[in-house]
């Protein structure tokens, strides 16, 4: 049950009707939907946790608290977690610098410093953790590092994009393997299935906005062209869109967006949220 402990581990802003619209209406596109790859969670890069993990409490979402939230050992990064039905969101922040950076030198192809340093360098903020069925990873379509970690368990390595390091306004993309992947439930009442000696973990899923599910993905990216194999394959993923625009935002829409309700988190956060 390591999975558990290793995940488990106010600017008000309501957009105009046509704004909501029209994001609705992007984030709806239809498309090619690949079968192979799906989100598993995703992460922002921040520099001040705190502030911005009560921007997303003050409007209802429950975090794990920070005495459970795992450290990313030999990475130098650690982060605040939102766990919801079928999904988290991370703010992954550096907690040890000169671990990051002893671990840049091991993988000079990883991309962790440049993500981290993305107020100075234009870098996406964002990573989108994907998973493949079956953990069949010759069908992963786009170039992958191997990173491993001694917490990892033996053969066992997360795969992430070479474009990464090379493209950096667009988002990070990592595939992770299956002991770690998100668990999945269906409703609330699915909770009891975690098993009791991890049964704190249970109320860290109930959020008092009454979110329960992430519906949709939409993430601009600076990067004008958005060419790479990469992301291509991202924009085959059911319910995760990427293009282009003015300024690195992600936008979260929760539940099909049936309260009806808009939470711009900007300038703390780039993240817009939909309920």
């Amino acid at each position: 049950m390591n999975k558990y402990i290793f995940f488990i581990a106010l600017i008000f802003g309501i957009n105009s009707c046509k704004e909501v619209e029209k994001t609705k209406a992007k984030s709806q596109q239809i498309k090619e939907i690949s079968t192979d790859l799906q989100v598993d969670h995703l992460n922002i890069w921040v520099e001040n946790p705190e502030l911005t993990k009560k921007k997303l409490n003050e409007i209802g979402f429950t975090s794990l608290p920070d005495s459970l939230s795992p450290i990313h050992h030999g990475q130098g990064t650690t982060g605040r977690y939102f766990n919801f039905l079928n999904s988290y969101l991370e703010l992954i922040f550096v907690y040890n610098q000169n671990e990051l950076e002893e671990n840049n030198n091991k993988n000079k192809d990883l991309d962790f410093t440049v993500r981290a340093g993305n107020r100075i360098n234009g870098a996406s903020p964002f990573s989108i953790a994907l998973k493949v069925k079956d953990y069949q990873v010759d069908k992963i379509p786009f170039q992958t590092v191997l990173y491993h970690q001694d917490w990892m368990e033996e053969n066992m390595n997360i795969h992430s994009a070479k474009s990464s390091k090379t493209n950096i306004q667009e988002p990070s993309v990592f595939v992770v393997y299956p002991k770690i992947e998100s668990d999945q439930f269906e409703t609330l009442a699915d909770l009891k299935n975690i098993p009791e000696e991890y049964a704190i973990y249970r109320e860290f899923f109930k959020h008092k906005n009454e979110v329960k599910k992430l519906t949709n993905i939409v993430i601009t990216s600076t990067d004008k062209e958005l060419g790479t194999d990469t992301i291509k394959a991202c924009n085959k993923i059911q319910n995760l869109t990427i293009e282009s625009g003015p300024e690195h935002l992600m936008e979260l829409f929760f539940d099909n967006q049936v309260q009806g309700k808009t939470f711009d988190l900007r300038p703390e956060l780039p993240l817009v949220i939909y309920l």
